[in-house]
């Protein structure tokens, strides 16, 4: 035992007094190994350092790889843009475009938000810049193909359906939809339902061809078929924006104003039909006898849709009805100031002006409102003969030019667009698109070459005559 103890001490290697200074340098060199304190300035002064490195590798591998992360962005934006996500889809333009400003994918994207939304213009100009940065000639064709038929110049495109078709892929109800709003531009609405019946049966999961079937019957006063047709794509679609805010407009119109509330209510924010939504939702409440509550809804509205008319009608509207003749007037004065010929904003401005004692400032807007109305009237009542005279370009001009003339320019856009499609060289309907772009060219300067095209093709190639619109 106790040479095993013996043995075990020696192990133990106990410090010797016969050499102190040895010991010491013993001591100082094998004190960096042993103390961790002294091991950490050396790893943390090589840890930035491979930080660094991986951080410029990351770095450089996302500039090299900008057009395809672009294109991926390009790519979900097309996607979004396509299913009635406009917010998504603005949303992935700018950072397909941050990734890489020259992408054609974002431009494409841009170029189909535009035409879905009916700002043809900004379309064209988009669709352009994408044909520029290398986009596929293929897939350039087919968004001119679909605002063509979009806009109801359907004889150019009737021939191009069945290969927009055949090679539409995922596009497919972006060609249904195209045409089928084509067809109902041109009140064919037989043509415009067998497109939209066809686009439901393909696509079953898809709630939008309901909420434009609704629409049709809605615009027949086929009142039961359009409410089945909006509550069927709200079946598939609870949050449907289109089909909420056509049923609560036909629950509306059918004075079940409580019942409307909730669908306007989940349209209020659709940048397409949040307008109408609003408008509907305060008049549903002013039928209920919420007035302080439907005032908020069109401030609100105001504030988030502030280009929208029939917003700033309703507005001016609720608040000649509280009595508020100086802010009605207020709301409206800048329009009417630049020369607005929308009727219903005249009308208003008229009441308010006399409800503040302005009788003979008031009585031009009574009487223009009063003859815009009648002319408007006449143009709607001739729009039911359309359907039984679908080639008659006389009749169409004639819609078109009343709609046009007295405010309302979208409208009177379609129909004489519509009138050209059927006949080209219409002289009258070139020289009233020719007067409503030279009107138009102080404040969108790029009208002036169309006006001028127009004014060509009418064969009075002399100044435009004085603007009546």
């Amino acid at each position: 035992m106790y040479q095993n103890r013996s043995r075990q001490s020696a192990g133990k290697n106990p410090p010797s007094s016969e050499s102190p200074a040895a010991d010491a340098t013993t001591a100082s060199s094998e004190t960096p190994a042993e103390t961790p304190s002294a091991v950490k300035p050396r790893a943390s002064s090589q840890r930035p350092w491979w930080l660094l490195v991986l951080l410029m590798i990351l770095l450089n591998f996302t500039l090299w790889q900008r057009p395809l992360i672009a294109s991926w962005l390009g790519s979900l934006a097309m996607r979004s843009a396509s299913q009635d996500d406009a917010d998504s889809a603005s949303r992935y333009i700018k950072w397909s475009q941050a990734a890489w400003r020259q992408s054609p994918e974002a431009a494409l994207a841009a170029a189909r938000l535009a035409r879905r939304a009916n700002e043809l213009d900004k379309f064209a100009l988009q669709l352009k810049y994408a044909q520029y940065l290398g986009a596929p000639a293929e897939r350039i064709d087919r968004e001119w193909w679909l605002a063509s038929a979009q806009s109801g110049q359907l004889n150019s495109v009737k021939d191009k359906l069945g290969v927009l078709m055949e090679t539409a892929g995922e596009d497919g109800p972006q060609v249904c939809e195209a045409f089928a709003l084509g067809y109902m531009r041109m009140r064919d609405f037989n043509s415009a339902l067998a497109l939209l019946n066809a686009w439901a049966t393909d696509y079953p999961s898809d709630a939008r061809p309901h909420g434009w079937i609704g629409s049709i019957h809605a615009e027949l006063q086929s009142n039961e078929l359009a409410e089945q047709a909006y509550r069927e794509a709200l079946r598939i679609d609870k949050a449907n924006p289109r089909a909420s805010q056509g049923l609560g407009t036909l629950l509306l119109d059918l004075k079940r104003p409580s019942e409307a509330v909730p669908y306007f209510q989940q349209a209020l924010n659709d940048p397409s039909v949040g307008p109408e939504a609003s408008v509907g939702l305060a008049n549903s409440l002013q039928a209920l006898s919420n007035t302080t509550e439907a005032t908020a809804v069109l401030k609100s509205a105001l504030e988030q849709f502030p280009a929208s008319h029939s917003i700033l009608g309703a507005a001016a509207d609720a608040l000649i009805k509280e009595g508020d003749y100086a802010a009605a007037e207020k709301l409206l004065a800048p329009d009417i100031q630049a020369g607005s010929k929308r009727r219903e904003l005249r009308y208003f401005y008229a009441i308010a002006l006399r409800g503040l004692g302005r009788v003979d400032d008031a009585k031009p807007h009574f009487e223009y409102a009063a003859e815009a109305n009648e002319k408007i009237a006449e143009a709607n009542r001739l729009i039911v003969e359309v359907s039984e005279r679908p080639q008659d370009t006389e009749l169409r001009f004639r819609i078109g030019d009343a709609h046009l003339r007295y405010g309302n320019t979208e409208d009177g856009l379609m129909w004489l667009n519509g009138v050209l499609e059927l006949a080209p060289q219409h002289s009258a309907t070139h020289l009233a698109l020719a007067d409503y772009y030279y009107s138009q060219s102080g404040t969108n300067p790029s009208f002036i070459p169309l006006a001028q095209r127009h004014r060509e093709l009418s064969g009075n190639r002399g100044m435009p005559a004085a603007s009546s619109h």
